[in-house]
């Protein structure tokens, strides 16, 4: 086993701790990275099923449906999140068999919440008069789409929990399983019954229906031979803490984006149906890319924390310090090279859908310098969140996405072009950027200033 003094950088041997330090941070972002992809292949795959249909209208509604995907997004991860920060919490400290109380009680708080937000959604569709095409589309699909993903939530609350556990690798086995379900029932009611957006929602359900009972299975064998439940009153103090100071604010950060894409999408639809695919084409497409900036962020953010707890705040921001500059510097050369693979467009994209694909090259080639600004500041975001500054995270966001919405709408309202929108995109995300870049530099002061003391 290595000293802390081994593993700190010094003039005389930078190259190995380098190396070592990026292995580190690579071998703890694998399992994140893996599973994030697993869920990107999912995404991925229904916009390449849809693209191929007859009819591209389904693929449009479902692009309409990103506020609310947004919205079910930001209630399942403050549920999923908080049951596993429960879990963790319980391997050592609580009472391992408590996880599986909190997992039950959070499933049954986000089959209620889900429903109450789809029954009031379809009051607001069958109450409030909508002339606008765009809006009611979305209010039309808006409850069926929520209720489709009930038992995802479930499932994604099971999930957290073995994650929690450090079961990262178990979970994921009957996660594949889920999404195979989810895009076979898809292909399935597209390609041979002529479906449109009515098989995305099946296929929402059909995957966490099959594999609900397999994840549960597998959490209870996990809590096998732990120790005796709390007392009620213990745990719900503990249930109400995690929700305070974990759920809440993983929702509120969710909502922001809830809040933007609710703007951004109605107008963009408004400049043709392709505009609006392809830019939804396109937001999932840069999601898939920015997958290891999140997983890479969130093991630099647990490694920084270990060596917090262990008392090796020397060796803390050697992980900044190495880790951020290189993912930065591979991001900046994997931008640059995106547009010679054309592979994952023309997955995504098929050449017989022309106007599609016409319309996302065009906005590809103009938001292309978005897929490093985004990856760069969302790993910045993560490391911030991680590590005390989530206050500043969440101030940042709103601000942004505050001055985003507003300049799309004076946009539209004034009639410009999609050129002068995308524009606008552009210079959130580098705002965006800028903004997080702040504030990792006094991380990195404040961390260099305990270290001194």
């Amino acid at each position: 086993m290595q000293t802390a003094d081994s593993t700190v950088i010094t003039a005389r041997d930078p190259l190995p701790n380098a190396m070592q330090t990026l292995s580190r941070i690579l071998v703890l972002a694998i399992p994140f990275a893996f599973g994030a992809l697993i869920t990107s292949a999912l995404n991925l795959g229904k916009v390449a099923l849809l693209a191929r249909a007859p009819d591209t209208g389904a693929l449009h509604i479902l692009s309409l449906q990103q506020p609310s995907f947004i919205l079910a997004l930001a209630m399942m991860e403050a549920l999923a999140i908080t049951a596993q920060v429960f879990s963790a919490r319980s391997r050592n400290n609580w009472p391992r068999r408590g996880t599986l109380r909190a997992v039950h009680r959070l499933s049954l708080t986000g089959i209620m919440l889900f429903g109450t937000v789809a029954a009031a959604g379809y009051a607001v569709a069958q109450t409030v008069p909508v002339s606008d095409p765009e809006i009611s589309t979305i209010l039309t699909y808006f409850p069926l789409f929520i209720l489709s993903l009930v038992l995802y939530v479930v499932f994604d609350i099971y999930y957290g929990a073995l994650r929690g556990q450090g079961k990262v690798m178990l979970g994921l086995l009957p996660f594949i399983g889920l999404v195979a379900i989810d895009l076979g029932a898809t292909y399935l009611l597209v390609a041979e019954f002529g479906w449109g957006f009515e098989a995305v929602l099946v296929g929402n359900l059909a995957g966490p229906a099959l594999m609900l009972p397999v994840i549960a299975w597998l959490l209870r064998r996990e809590m096998r031979g732990g120790a005796e439940d709390s007392p009620d009153a213990p745990f719900r103090i503990r249930m109400r803490q995690l929700q305070i100071g974990v759920g809440i604010p993983v929702f509120s950060s969710i909502m922001v984006g809830f809040i933007s894409a609710a703007v951004v999408f109605p107008l963009l639809a408004k400049y043709g149906e392709e505009n609006a695919s392809a830019f939804f084409v396109l937001l999932r497409y840069r999601i898939a890319f920015m997958i290891p900036a999140i997983a890479i962020g969130s093991a630099i953010a647990i490694l920084v924390n270990q060596m917090a707890e262990e008392g090796q705040g020397r060796q803390r921001l050697r992980y900044l310090c190495i880790g951020v500059p290189t993912m930065l510097f591979g991001y900046g050369v994997a931008t640059f090279f995106l547009p010679q693979w054309s592979a994952p467009l023309d997955l995504l994209v098929p050449s017989q859908s022309a106007d599609l694909r016409a319309a996302t090259d065009a906005m590809f080639a103009k938001l292309l310098i978005t897929f490093f600004l985004v990856s760069a500041a969302v790993m910045l975001q993560v490391i911030l969140e991680q590590l005390g500054r989530g206050v500043h995270v969440l101030v940042i966001i709103f601000l942004v996405e505050s001055a985003t919405c507003a300049g799309v709408v004076w946009a539209a309202t004034q009639g410009a072009g999609m050129t002068l929108i995308l524009d606008i995109l552009i210079g959130a995300a580098a705002l965006s950027l800028a903004l997080f870049a702040v504030q990792f530099l006094i991380l990195l002061r404040k961390t260099g200033s305990e270290h001194a003391l």
